[in-house]
């Protein structure tokens, strides 16, 4: 079932220069999609644009049942949470604090918490392993450790599509091995969609590829699909050859020359 389609959508941060052009695919429950391209291809305007921080042009954006044009601003946030790329610690707030931030649409005004809200925020520190961080000051953390704050902070809002922005940048290869490895697991829960540079690292944890050079889509699919010399020669123009894992037999390696 697909749980967010987009149609020929066209917008940017100048109407007469429109970043993405006539972008349409659709995203079904649980799959986790990579968004890759060379810089300036559109990737981070593409997540702006389904968070609502970027109006359309032109074509439609759906999520759900609903076109988000008719989503206010908190009905959005329950069903979409974001994770942008250079988040950062936020002095005087522990773990826990910072992951209880993630139930704002839920409150209504002059509330505080409530017993649901701790729920949440305790069953997001615990599905990023947090709980012997959450008394912690965030800006006590390593850059691992504090991605995985932000992502419990975004999935304490409980949604049903969480957006990153290049959520492995900064990170050594440990912890981006462990970043994909998690949202992997998490997309049970929901559906991913993460924009990445590292065409292999997108190519194994993926389940579903978009390939965007210069506002428009090169290719959409399985990785094996959306990964190969004539994509990759279209998208960055360089040549490259691809091979197949051998352990996965299904991811590939992209092989500079």
């Amino acid at each position: 079932m697909s749980i967010l389609k987009i149609e020929n959508l066209v917008c940017g941060y100048n109407p007469k220069k429109p970043v993405l052009k006539d972008l349409s695919f659709s995203v079904d429950e649980g799959q986790f999609v990579g968004i890759v391209g060379p810089n300036g291809s559109g990737k981070t305007t593409l997540l702006r644009a389904i968070i609502g921080l970027l109006s359309r042009d032109a074509g439609s954006i759906v999520i759900g049942h609903h076109r988000i044009e008719n989503l206010d601003r908190r009905e959005l946030a329950r069903r979409v949470a974001f994770v942008p790329q250079l988040m950062e610690p936020v002095d005087g707030f522990t773990v826990e604090e910072l992951v209880l931030l993630g139930r704002t649409p839920y409150f209504n005004r002059f509330s505080f918490e409530n017993e649901d809200d701790h729920d949440a925020a305790a069953w997001a520190i615990e599905e990023l392993k947090l709980g012997d961080l959450k008394d912690r000051p965030t800006t006590d953390l390593s850059g691992g450790e504090f991605q995985r704050v932000a992502i419990a902070r975004a999935l304490a809002q409980e949604p049903r599509i969480l957006l990153l922005d290049e959520p492995t940048s900064h990170l050594d290869i440990r912890f981006q091995v462990n970043i994909c490895k998690l949202l992997r697991k998490l997309r049970s829960h929901r559906s991913i969609i993460a924009t990445f540079h590292d065409l292999n690292l997108a190519s194994r944890f993926c389940s579903k590829l978009i390939l965007l050079k210069n506002g428009e889509m090169i290719a959409s699919g399985k990785p094996d699909e959306v990964v190969t010399p004539q994509n990759i020669w279209k998208a960055y123009r360089i040549k490259v050859s691809v091979r197949n894992n051998p352990r996965t037999k299904k991811a590939k390696y992209v092989l500079l020359p």
